[in-house]
């Protein structure tokens, strides 16, 4: 009730001032983006051309800073389940462990099978190629534009791009600053400012996000007890680039840190924690030689992971310690950095109006340390059934847990791009990679859209894409529940989509049809000790429904309906069915926007007692935002997420936990933003 009066009493008191404006003075655009405007929006992360909705060979969903301003959202992982096909929901691996999959297929933790893409950098951590876990909580108001590209996309990326790429285009030439407020004494900050000084551009991007967590009650992972936790976070993010004529550098840093709530699939009040680090520097030459544009690009990051967890109970190891002791398993990770070094040749001919081909050169070297553990008993002892297990009393670094290792990877890829007829647009693409330590890999692409008229078009589409095992897949050891695996292959799918689109001036609609088809699939095999292993996989199926409305100059409609009819077996986590609906209502100095997300049953790795895996019902979370604009400069905002505050829980990683991830509940935000 605090939250709610403070939004109204800044609303009250800023109302004379609006009061006094003309009706011709509104300010409608703070708010507003047309379903016209949207519709022609240029999609650039697939052919890394620009393209409309309508001819872009993919299946994409975009999302406008204007957009995201007017939704209830504050991160990638949440925006990803208004996008068909995508879905998200938090796992045991820890408080910020939100897992991003598409089309119903997922193996692990860290969303390495979806390429996320920052204004053309990888946003990745070599040692597990997902962004999940090195930048968790990617913030929204950072972001110009996302594009949502279902579907392979190694044909231009290579590696991870196998089940879809997220390219996020940031803002630029803003300047803007906001504060709010929230429920768990959330505090929020964020500034963007561009300033120009000659010929010189500089925009910079900075932030801060956090708060003391909800509470909860849940089942003790080491004792039959009930206990509460909590999952405090803080974030915080700054990324500056500079332009000088056709230079442009870039410095992005981003770091997280959480402590309690589920590590590793345990709980361990005041020992669990997790930080990450990424921290990237590029600079890129743009190019111009007559009817080819090209740009050289050399970037080099350096991130890290540390982790702390209780992974026994006490007592466990009392009869087979030397010296014997009734302590608890407690590990701590802290590596030195993981670092990629990345050059790329891009070239960009246009023949001519019906012609043009882009082909370059990617270069990346990724080196990843040799990681210890910091423990008290040897986990070296416990992986390789060495007794007595010896005992340090404290936190020592003695066992290996990831070995050094380096990998070179070459990629060389080929685009021509075609107007065949007037309504007629062929692509074609191929891609090579030649890894230091598991070969090489192909990467075809074809898409034909045909244009049928003002309103219709159709995609046909094909492509092929892989994802590398990652640096703990294959390096992993002296671990007792998990092995990597130093022989596996990348896993590859075939995928071919039949998409109809259809616009008109108050409306746009896609549904699509997928089919994707995996080999040498990377799976985790084996009960008590697991290990990686590459296996023949069950294929993923579906339909994907996306369509918009604009009832008039206040109202508009947007909703996504996706059925996956058929998964992989180990995709038992993923929904097969999927939904979202949001209302945007606007006028002169208001806008309300009320949006829900489905996602359908799941279920968990713990077994009933038929040996039935437990299953989660299906859930609708209800969210909102209501702003309101004093003037061109300044407006008020609430934002409420799961509004009717529902109690709900999503799969775990681990077997142990039969009760499944609990959520948060009601988060109410409050704040305001001043564009200067």
């Amino acid at each position: 009730m605090k939250i709610l009066s403070l939004t109204l009493a800044i609303i009250l008191t800023s109302a004379p001032n609006s009061m006094a404006l003309q009706p011709e003075n509104n300010i409608d655009y703070l708010f507003k983006l047309s379903l016209e405007e949207l519709l022609k929006v240029k999609v650039t992360g697939s052919t890394l051309t620009p393209k409309e909705l309508k001819t872009v060979p993919a299946a994409v969903t975009v999302f406008t800073d204007r957009e995201i301003k007017n939704l209830g959202l504050d991160t990638l992982d949440e925006l990803v389940n208004l996008v068909p096909g995508f879905q998200s929901y938090r796992s045991s691996f820890s408080s910020l462990g939100y897992q991003v999959s598409s089309r119903g297929r997922r193996i692990g933790n860290s969303n390495s099978e979806i390429l996320i893409m920052v204004d053309g950098m990888r946003l990745a951590g070599p040692s597990n190629g997902g962004s999940a876990t090195i930048v968790p909580k990617y913030p929204l108001m950072q972001i110009e534009r996302a594009e949502f590209i279902r579907g392979p996309g190694s044909a231009v990326y290579g590696a991870n791009a196998m089940m879809g790429v997220i390219n996020i285009i940031t803002r630029s030439d803003v300047d803007e600053m906001a504060v709010s407020y929230g429920s768990f004494n959330r505090r929020t900050g964020h500034l963007l400012t561009s300033k120009k000084i000659g010929d010189l551009t500089i925009d910079l991007f900075g932030y801060f996000d956090m708060d003391e967590g909800d509470e909860y009650q849940v089942q003790d992972t080491f004792s039959a007890n009930r206990i509460g936790t909590g999952d405090p976070r803080d974030l915080t993010g700054l990324n500056i680039n500079l332009q000088w004529q056709n230079t442009h550098l870039n410095f992005q840093h981003n770091q997280s840190k959480v402590d309690d709530f589920y590590a590793l699939d345990g709980l361990s009040n005041g020992f669990n924690e997790r930080t990450t680090l990424l921290t990237a520097l590029s600079l890129r030459k743009d190019l111009d030689w007559q009817a080819m544009a090209s740009y050289v690009w050399l970037s080099h990051t350096r991130s890290k992971l540390t982790a702390a967890a209780q992974l026994t109970a006490s007592g466990t190891f009392a009869a087979n310690s030397n010296p014997a002791s009734n302590d608890a398993l407690f590990i701590r990770v802290d590596p030195d950095v993981n670092t990629e070094t990345r050059l790329l040749w891009h070239n960009d001919w246009n023949i001519n109006p019906q012609h043009s081909l882009q082909f370059g050169i990617e270069l990346r070297h990724i080196k990843a340390p040799n990681t210890l553990a910091n423990n008290n008993f040897d986990l070296g002892d416990l992986a390789n059934g060495i007794t007595p297990i010896r005992y340090y009393g404290s936190l020592l670094a003695t066992t290996t847990v990831l070995k050094e290792s380096r990998r070179d990877i070459v990629g060389l890829y080929g685009q021509y791009q075609q107007q065949v007829f007037d309504n007629t647009h062929l692509t074609l693409g191929l891609r090579r990679d030649d890894f230091s330590n598991i070969g090489s890999q192909f990467s075809p692409r074809f898409g034909l859209v045909q244009v049928l008229n003002d309103h219709h078009s159709l995609k046909l589409l094909y492509g092929e894409a892989f994802r590398a095992p990652t640096e703990n897949e294959l390096y992993l050891l002296n671990n007792p529940v998990l092995l990597g695996n130093p022989d596996l292959a990348a896993e590859k799918v075939q995928s071919i989509e039949l998409i109809w689109v259809g616009q008109w001036f108050d409306s746009g609609i896609s549904l699509g049809y997928f089919e994707a088809n995996f080999k040498d699939a990377i799976v985790l095999i084996g009960s008590g000790v697991r290990k990686y292993e590459n296996v023949d996989q069950d294929p993923s199926k579906g339909f994907e429904l996306e369509l918009s409305h604009e009832l008039n100059n206040h109202w508009s409609l947007r909703g996504t309906y996706t059925d996956i009819i058929e998964t992989p077996v180990l995709s038992f986590r993923e929904s097969d069915q999927l939904a979202s609906v949001m209302v945007n209502y606007q006028t002169s100095y208001w806008n309300a926007n009320l949006f829900g997300s489905y996602h359908g049953m799941q279920e968990m790795p713990a077994l009933d007692g038929n040996g039935e895996r437990i299953r989660l019902d299906g859930f609708w979370l209800l969210s909102g935002k209501l702003k309101y604009a004093t003037d061109p400069q300044w407006h008020a905002f609430l934002q409420i997420k799961n509004i009717l505050n529902k109690d709900y829980s999503t799969p775990p990683s681990s077997a142990d936990l039969t009760e499944g991830v609990p959520n948060r509940g009601r988060e109410i935000l409050t704040g305001l933003n001043w564009m200067f």
